[in-house]
């Protein structure tokens, strides 16, 4: 999947990897059972609910996506921790190049091996990435029961509200 920057972003998204659903149709959390769309929504980032298929007009709307891993898989837990480790120094360069405010990392799982920080909590980190500024949000995807619509929503209203000040 081709990144989705512009200069002057806001927040660049970081999933962890393609879906095998995103893949074959090439738009960026396309499956339907991601739940990235109304998250945004209801965080404020956009404001009506896009289609996996609008996924350019995020950038309209300061956003921007790129993945921590570009190889589709069917879960995430299928990709090696070299392949995780070694992506986190492709992101540094994507934020140099781009600039954005904020990288987004969405999953905790992959941002605690990627960055060797196995504590780190969702929220605002302490550390600047290629000079943006680093926050853990919970994983979209609806394998992550963890989280339920509302509470991503209040974890993403919390970056909303951080980017926009």
């Amino acid at each position: 999947m081709p990144d989705l920057i512009v200069p002057g972003l806001r927040v660049v998204l970081v999933g962890i990897n393609p879906s095998l659903w995103s893949g074959a149709v090439g738009y960026h959390f396309a499956s339907p059972s991601n739940r990235l769309w109304p998250t945004l929504h209801g965080a404020g980032f956009t404001s009506r609910r896009l289609h996996p298929s609008e996924t350019d007009e995020i950038l309209s709307c300061g956003l921007g996506v790129t993945n921590l891993v570009d190889r589709a898989t069917a879960r995430a837990d299928e990709l090696s921790k070299n392949e995780i480790v070694a992506a986190a120094q492709r992101l540094a360069s994507v934020a140099e190049q781009w600039q954005p405010a904020y990288l987004a990392f969405l999953g905790l799982s992959a941002f605690r091996v990627a960055f060797r920080r196995p504590k780190a909590v969702v929220g605002p980190q302490p550390e600047l990435l290629g000079g943006s500024r680093v926050w853990l949000l919970p994983n979209p995807s609806g394998l992550n029961a963890s989280y339920q619509l509302p509470d991503l929503i209040a974890a993403y209203s919390e970056l909303h509200v951080a980017a926009h000040q």
